[in-house]
């Protein structure tokens, strides 16, 4: 009967909305904390492979496709899949030098795009990585596509999902205890004041309600 009581009232109810309240600032600030992480490191990750991208088509301006090829083996061979991608392809997107197997399912010429790829790294195990890039198609009608593993911010991604999920779990089950315990102190206060109030009402002014000396009458 009083848990009743406690889930119906407006204190329960008021408790309820002032933690969910709360925890929709929670939830907005894990929210900020990854769009702005994720936006610096996809930034600098852009950059980084656009400056790559003109150091290879500055190789192709100077010596062809054949020092386009050099440059891109120098690369692959150096750090296989140390965090670069690089692939050159003919008109029929089939690979020609680089460290990927095939052209991959990405956007047109002069786009961003996020793609998997079954990878060598350097440990010599094979994963699946996540590539950021972007390609252009040259004046010989070859394509040459330019990315950087970003398999770091996948990973960065799951763990604050797994916080958020942790917090929001751990949020209701605050909201559940504490809504309970709060309202259902109060409305046993209420109720032994109902409980005096009949008392007093079929036996007279005898009975008193009960005080707790904590000077909040």
């Amino acid at each position: 009967m009083l848990l009743t009581k406690t889930i119906r009232s407006t204190t329960f109810r008021l408790a309820l909305i002032s933690i969910g309240v709360f925890g929709a600032v929670v939830i907005a600030l894990f929210g900020y904390v990854y769009w702005s992480t994720a936006t610096f490191i996809l930034s600098r990750s852009d950059s980084a492979i656009e400056a790559e991208r003109v150091t290879l088509r500055n190789a192709y301006d100077a010596g062809g496709r054949e020092g386009l090829v050099q440059a891109i083996d120098q690369r692959s061979n150096a750090a296989p899949f140390g965090g670069g991608a690089y692939l050159l392809a003919d008109q029929s997107f089939l690979p020609v030098a680089g460290n990927l197997k095939k052209w991959p399912n990405v956007k047109g010429a002069g786009k961003w795009s996020e793609f998997s790829s079954n990878a060598l790294n350097q440990t010599g195990t094979s994963d699946e990585l996540l590539f950021r890039a972007t390609s252009e198609t040259l004046p010989d009608g070859f394509h040459l596509l330019v990315g950087k593993d970003i398999s770091d911010l996948g990973q960065f991604a799951t763990e604050i999902y797994g916080a958020l999920a942790f917090a929001i779990l751990l949020i209701f089950v605050l909201a559940a205890v504490a809504s309970v315990s709060v309202t259902r102190r109060t409305v046993g206060r209420i109720e032994s004041i109902n409980v005096a109030s009949r008392a007093i009402m079929e036996s007279g002014l005898g009975s008193r309600i009960p005080l707790r000396g904590t000077q909040d009458e």
